[in-house]
């Protein structure tokens, strides 16, 4: 009565409410999920879990208390995982490093050698690309600045990848404050 293309879509359409029950399920489980991992970032996603939770971290936490980036004369305030991870609108990227660099953490907090704040810092900033800081700080050529300021700006944008132009390069200490206030480890 149907023909053999009707036949088909009477198959497909009982198969596809068959498994219906079990698609609702899955796409619920997945929203679940997602919201879950969400709410469990929020309270490990704060600066204060970084500096309150984890010893290694303590100095750390103290000295960016203390930049511009922690306390600034406009309120602003960057958390930790602004400059040190992939920015949050990239959110896979963003969650993938947060995972690696939290297991990788947690590993050497139980089975790595003694903390050497010397040597972190050096990997920290070996790897600090200049788009974290760019994130914010796009409107490097708008403001006022002194003439070499300016040159090297504009030799960074144009060239951000070379070594001798990262933003670390000129500004190593600028997101934790340890020459010009009072720091005592």
């Amino acid at each position: 009565m149907f023909g053999s293309t009707g036949q088909k879509i009477v198959r497909a359409a009982g198969a596809l409410t068959k498994r219906a029950p079990l698609l609702i399920a899955g796409f619920s489980v997945a929203v679940l999920c997602f919201i879950l991992l969400n709410a469990a970032m929020v309270p490990v996603s704060k600066s204060e879990y970084c500096g309150g939770q984890c010893h290694e971290m303590n100095i750390a936490y103290r000295t960016w208390e203390l930049s511009p980036h922690g306390a600034n004369r406009n309120g602003l305030r960057t958390e930790c995982i602004d400059c040190h991870l992939p920015p949050k609108d990239r959110y896979f990227a963003h969650i993938a490093d947060k995972a690696y660099q939290g297991g990788k953490d947690i590993y050497k907090h139980y089975f790595g050698d003694e903390y050497d704040m010397g040597t972190m810092r050096a990997r920290v900033l070996a790897r600090m690309p200049n788009q974290r800081c760019l994130y914010c700080h796009d409107a490097l050529l708008d403001k006022p600045g002194s003439s070499a300021a300016r040159i090297a700006h504009t030799t960074a944008l144009a060239e951000p990848e070379a070594q001798e132009n990262r933003c670390v390069e000129c500004h190593p200490g600028v997101g934790h404050e340890r020459q010009s206030k009072l720091f005592s480890p």
